[in-house]
């Protein structure tokens, strides 16, 4: 007797959870469906255009000296990171004297994230954060840093 009472408390307990499953999935089927997501946090650009995930990013707005390209996004919410290549020109003896460029492979992090002044429901990164993982060979730059983080303003344009 002990085996059958213990297998009917088994089935009844069985019964019972599949019986809250089901409830379970019934009210979540008629849960009022989640509020769309609030619009992805954006970049903005040197022309002050909102960017999501952008490929290049100008970093020096005046010249277009200093740009990330083929970045690639491994998260994108309130704090984003990626991975790419910056491109800086070597500006010696001048900028306008120079062609010369420089590359280095960097991971990226953008952070900080607030609204956007003038765009409502709009937020923006406010930092980006770069680090420069490979050789930093940049003659006449003294100053190079491995890390550095860039201050990102609303709007964007030459000289900012």
């Amino acid at each position: 007797m002990a085996r059958s009472s213990g297998r009917a408390r088994w089935i009844a307990a069985a019964v019972a959870s599949g019986g809250a499953v089901a409830a379970f999935v019934t009210a979540a089927q008629a849960a009022p469906a989640a509020p769309a997501a609030p619009h992805p946090v954006t970049i903005i650009s040197c022309s002050g255009k909102a960017q999501v995930k952008p490929s290049r990013y100008v970093l020096a707005c005046a010249d277009a000296g200093d740009y990330l390209t083929g970045m690639h996004w491994v998260s994108w919410k309130n704090v984003a990171f990626g991975a790419g290549t910056e491109r800086i020109h070597g500006c010696f003896p001048s900028c306008a004297a120079s062609n010369v460029w420089y590359s280095y492979p960097v991971l990226v992090t953008l952070w900080r994230a607030e609204p956007r002044p003038g765009h409502a429901g709009q937020h923006y990164f406010t930092r980006l954060t770069e680090i420069r993982t490979g050789s930093l060979k940049l003659p006449h730059y003294r100053n190079l840093t491995r890390t550095y983080t860039w201050p990102l303003a609303a709007w964007r344009g030459t000289g900012s």
